[in-house]
């Protein structure tokens, strides 16, 4: 490296310094220039093994100190920009397309905080469902500081923000809880003083947490003539880690879909006007038709909420529903389902087992026996023909209709995500839809092998086909194809993306919503560590080159080695007790925003390397350049000449800078051991100032979208969660250089 000068180094230590503006052509320079009025300009150059000209351009000692002073009475970090959707691709307000690299926050939103409801918990308590508490999640408000610091070094810049309609409104139908909402506000603004965007996701799993999930509000089956206690479990209407204990198999709460409890009240739902016509809740309150009960108050509660939040910058909008299920509906009631959200019966058998009586689910008598689909004494199925229909086209596409157009009205603003479903043949059909101007596509996906096997195999996979596919365009292909090779696993991964975008069916921006692995991994021939980051890295790679905006799944800061995210047996969360996990597979390099058009990025992590292309326009792009793999120490960054780039190893961000059209090339690698002895790159040592930095670009824009860092040392945490402290040299400034040769920097 670069060795200063005795003299200068002790002006570095206690001078502010202000990064010129350097263009390089083939000479290695470098030059600090002191902010301090009347203090003297040092500059020294160091020639390396190359050839060409040197030319500096230095900006006003005023320009710099003015941008201090701003810098220094803005107490936070403004808000992002507010999103649009144009074509394909999420906009910020100045035109520049915005990649949003989010996490899900938090696995444990999904259960009360008091009393505790993590699943591995029963008891009494457990039924006691009007006198809850979510206040606290997804974390107390204490510790969210420290949260947002460390998810912002990570990388992150969204948060899909859980929050359930229970959470909401627990205590009975219209009674809303002020104190949660109150405290979803201040999460809200506060992420956003960190630079978050935050999309609110109302979040279910198999309807509720009396049926094997989390969501609904426990009223809500008491309406469909349910008894809210341990009969639910008993009976087999719900399968329930409360009921069950330990050991809990493996990914087994979806079968809950297919079960008479969750199936009852998402059919309800959905089509309750047309399956069980005339049929009021029986809360005794003057209840209304089930469906207006459950599909308009769940509308409500949302759009409740969107009016509580809607001034909160940082809010860009809502999701529909999380992973949203069709039910009974569309089902032979004579045959049983096969596959991973099959109880393994019929839905008659199940109706025959859990009829009226002693240990029945039901409070008095069966709702479907009153809806005439079926008769208890002969316990023959009568007409179920009523639950015949296409759920895409009858009832969710209308659903999403009505619900964009509810939260609309309380936000005229706000983006609406939807969400398809996980599970079934629903969920490898196109929407058949027209989506809002103003919604977008949130798919998810998870490879089935490694989330329900817990296991990772580099050599061999399977990938799911959509219906219709065929094999060399003759043969039907099967439900799975054998998949051979870690690099065709990539491929594999990345053709499945784009399936799951594609059946938006219309053009439009795509966010994966959840993608994630269990931590609890294992690999035949491998450390659990080693097929952890890998199996985490080849899904990374998909999400960079398809350059897919997505939500990871997830982060839980309750998470630990005992219970993992303490929901159902999972353990999915990049954080634990002992600190970040696979942190070197996570937290990587990546195009943020982009002006102009992205073409092409990859990383390398095995190699350290990075680079991406996109075609510039005039503007600003920014990049996350995490310090746990590049530092001015190890790393050669190459930018196509013209292009001015600004690399802060202090805020892990690169700023490049065009005033034309052009393709521009960003290549940073790590060099090899023996380079790093000899100096082949120039930079600008300075004592790093956010307002210093800012100054030089000239553009307040840029310092909105970068990493929101709040420069607290108040808000420790464990060595994985912040970066180390750096020493003066932490702002590279790399112009200008040819990628003919990557050294020239």
């Amino acid at each position: 490296m670069l060795e200063l000068p005795p003299r200068a180094a002790s002006c570095l230590s206690s001078v502010r310094f202000h990064p010129c503006d350097i263009r390089l052509g083939s000479v290695s320079a470098f030059q600090a220039k002191p902010v301090t009025a009347g203090a003297s300009i040092f500059a020294f150059t160091a020639v390396a093994s190359l050839c060409g000209r040197t030319r500096f351009r230095t900006r006003r000692f005023k320009k710099c100190c003015s941008a201090r002073t701003a810098a220094d009475k803005t107490p936070g970090v403004k808000p992002p920009s507010r999103l649009k959707v144009v074509g394909s691709r999420f906009v910020d307000e100045e035109g520049r397309i915005v990649v949003p690299k989010g996490i899900n926050f938090s696995g444990l939103s999904k259960v009360p905080l008091n009393p505790n409801g993590a699943t591995h918990l029963g008891g009494s308590q457990f039924y006691e469902h009007r006198q809850v508490s979510f206040v606290g999640r997804p974390c107390p408000i204490e510790d969210l500081d420290m949260h947002l610091q460390r998810l912002r070094d990570w990388g992150f810049n969204l948060l899909r923000l859980l929050v359930t309609w229970e959470a909401l409104e627990h205590a009975g139908p219209g009674v809303y809880d002020d104190d949660y909402i109150s405290f979803i506000r201040m999460v809200c603004s506060r992420a956003g003083e960190y630079g978050f965007r935050v999309l609110i996701d109302p979040h279910q799993d198999c309807w509720s947490r009396w049926t094997g999930g989390d969501g609904a509000p426990g009223w809500t089956l008491e309406a469909a003539g349910f008894r809210v206690g341990p009969d639910l479990h008993k009976s087999g209407a719900a399968f329930l880690h409360q009921e069950n204990g330990d050991p809990l198999p493996s990914m087994s709460w979806p079968s809950n879909y297919d079960r008479l409890a969750c199936a009852t009240m998402f059919s309800l739902f959905w089509a309750g006007d047309r399956i069980a016509p005339g049929i009021a809740g029986q809360l005794g309150t003057g209840d209304l038709p089930l469906q207006q009960l459950l599909q308009d108050g769940f509308i409500n509660a949302i759009a409740h909420l969107a009016r509580s939040v809607k001034d909160i910058p940082s809010v860009m909008g809502f999701e529909t529903m999380n992973e949203p299920h069709p039910g009974w509906l569309g089902r032979d009631f004579t045959q049983a389902q096969i596959g991973p959200v099959s109880s393994g019966e019929s839905p008659l058998a199940q109706l025959q087992r859990c009829s009226p009586g002693k240990g029945s689910p039901w409070a008095s008598s069966c709702l479907w026996a009153q809806a005439g689909v079926w008769d208890p004494p002969s316990k023959k199925l009568l007409d179920a023909s009523r639950f015949d229909c296409d759920w895409l086209t009858d009832c969710f596409a209308p659903f999403v209709e009505r619900f964009t157009e509810a939260l609309l009205a309380e936000m005229p603003h706000a983006l609406i995500g939807v969400c398809p479903p996980a599970f079934g043949k629903e969920g490898q059909q196109p929407f058949p839809g027209k989506l809002h101007a103003q919604a977008f596509w949130t798919p998810h996906f998870y490879d089935g092998v490694v989330l329900v096997g817990k296991v990772w195999t580099p050599a061999f996979g399977v990938e799911e086909t959509l219906p219709g596919t065929t094999l060399l365009g003759l043969i039907p292909a099967p439900p799975v194809l054998p998949i051979f090779g870690r690099e065709e696993r990539l491929a594999s991964y990345k053709r499945q993306l784009e399936q799951k975008c594609r059946l938006a069916s219309q053009e439009t921006a795509s966010m994966l919503g959840e993608i994630g692995v269990p931590f609890d991994l294992k690999s035949p021939g491998m450390a659990p560590s080693d097929a952890l980051q890998e199996s985490i890295d080849v899904h990374m790679r998909a999400l960079e080159e398809l350059m897919l905006p997505f939500c990871w799944w997830n982060y839980t800061p309750e998470n630990c080695k005992a219970r993992g995210d303490g929901w159902n047996g999972e353990d999915l969360s990049i954080l634990s007790e002992d600190g970040g996990r696979a942190l070197d597979a996570i937290v990587r390099p990546c195009l943020l925003v982009c002006a102009g058009s992205p073409v092409h990025q990859t990383f390398d992590l095995q190699e350290g390397y990075f680079q991406c292309e996109f075609d510039a326009e005039p503007g600003e792009s920014l990049f996350f350049i995490p310090s746990r793999h590049f530092s001015a120490d190890n790393a050669i960054l190459s930018v196509t000449p013209g292009i001015d780039a600004l690399w802060n190893v202090e805020l892990q961000t690169l700023v490049c800078r065009s005033d034309r059209v052009a393709r521009v090339v960003v290549d940073l690698r790590k060099k090899k051991l023996q380079e790093r002895s000899t100096c082949r790159i120039a930079w600008v040592a300075v004592n790093v100032h956010f307002g210093a930095i800012f100054g030089r670009v000239g553009r307040t824009t840029v310092r909105d979208e970068l990493m929101g860092q709040r420069h607290s040392s108040s808000n420790s945490c464990d060595s994985d969660s912040f970066p180390k402290q750096r020493d003066a040299k932490s702002a590279r400034h790399a112009s200008t250089t040819p990628l003919t040769d990557r050294r020239a920097t």
